[in-house]
């Protein structure tokens, strides 16, 4: 019921397994020592276990929910606030327990002189080592769970690091073979050298991303053309689209690959055979605002199969580099299927 209650995860179980561990060898040693060298009294060892009781759930909470909740700066006066609350309940409990259940149903002793200032402030102060014992424990929990956390992302980034060298290597080779294709090709095919030489200004282009975060814009169109041109090649004469351009785009900065996908993305499941059913492209640029929008004619009768890695990509790079700062939406009817995205240049 407590692990139910408070939610707890596989690593907090473990933290809990250890917290009752400890607990459980700390209360058999006072009541082994309170029954066979202290020879306590009935009335002293129920106390003992009762006060045992009340300083785990004490350590729980705390562990579980008060530190996990309210340890944050801007969290003080809450956790304040709690702790407290918890101390004053483990007094009422306390009182109540120990100064009316216990003397009527196991025949204690009332305390006709009891002070109830004194009471609280005496299991008041006595409660407080279990506030700091969870403390403790869970500041030392956190430790090892962020230690592993860097562990972890350290690995992950020594492996993105070799990929990225190995991916450094491939493209490069790829890059530098089409370009001594083009040359072997551009005497014997007019065509067939202009695709190559297309493929190879896009590989360039991919090549450039990875070494710097912001190209200018008017490169990006240029890569889109590029890619239209060599899919127009493909299909000629039956490859239909509209590309509109507005605005300044030579001087603009702008991270790379972040609009070419959607281009793909609408050739790679559209319609671009029929002249009347083109795949249409805006981009409108002003000094505020950027504004792209892909629309495709879905092609029914061919769907290519895609992991849709690319739009992820896409969508993650932007609340990365414009967190709040762009609008995307994506709409799909029966026929067709549009994006529009705006980004906010200031």
């Amino acid at each position: 019921m407590v692990i139910k209650f408070l939610n707890l995860g596989m690593t907090n179980r473990r933290l809990l397994s250890i917290v009752l561990f400890f607990w459980l060898i700390s209360f058999l040693y006072l009541i082994i020592g309170a029954i066979l060298f202290s020879r306590s009294s009935f009335e002293g060892v129920i106390l003992i276990v009762f006060s045992q009781l009340l300083l785990l759930g004490e350590i729980i909470v705390c562990l579980f929910y008060i530190f996990p909740k309210f340890w944050r700066a801007n969290k003080a006066i809450s956790l304040t606030v709690s702790v407290i609350s918890l101390l004053l309940t483990i007094v009422f409990l306390r009182y109540s327990f120990e100064e009316v259940l216990f003397v009527k149903y196991l025949g204690f002793k009332p305390n006709p002189h009891l002070d109830p200032y004194y009471f609280i402030y005496d299991n008041f102060y006595f409660s407080l080592p279990g506030v700091f014992i969870a403390l403790i424990v869970y500041l030392v929990a956190k430790s090892f769970e962020v230690e592993k956390k860097n562990k972890v992302l350290q690995a992950g980034m020594e492996q993105a690091e070799l990929n990225f060298l190995k991916s450094q290597l491939n493209p490069h080779f790829l890059y530098n073979t089409l370009n001594y294709m083009y040359s072997i090709a551009l005497p014997l095919s007019e065509n067939l050298s202009t695709a190559i030489l297309k493929l190879s200004d896009t590989m360039r282009y991919t090549l450039a991303q990875n070494k710097r975060d912001m190209l200018t814009l008017g490169e990006e169109v240029v890569f889109i053309e590029d890619y239209i041109a060599l899919h127009s090649m493909q299909f000629h004469p039956n490859f239909y689209h509209t590309f509109l351009i507005t605005g300044a785009i030579d001087r603009l900065l702008f991270p790379p690959l972040l609009l070419a996908p959607f281009v793909e993305n609408a050739i790679k499941h559209g319609i671009t055979h029929v002249e009347k059913q083109p795949v249409n492209i805006r981009l409108n640029v002003t000094p505020a605002i950027l504004e792209f929008e892909v629309s495709n004619y879905i092609n029914t009768q061919f769907q290519e199969k895609g992991s849709g890695i690319g739009i992820a990509n896409v969508k993650r790079r932007l609340e990365i580099l414009y967190p709040g700062k762009h609008t995307l939406h994506m709409e799909k009817n029966d026929l067709v299927y549009r994006i529009s995205l705006i980004v906010k240049l200031w």
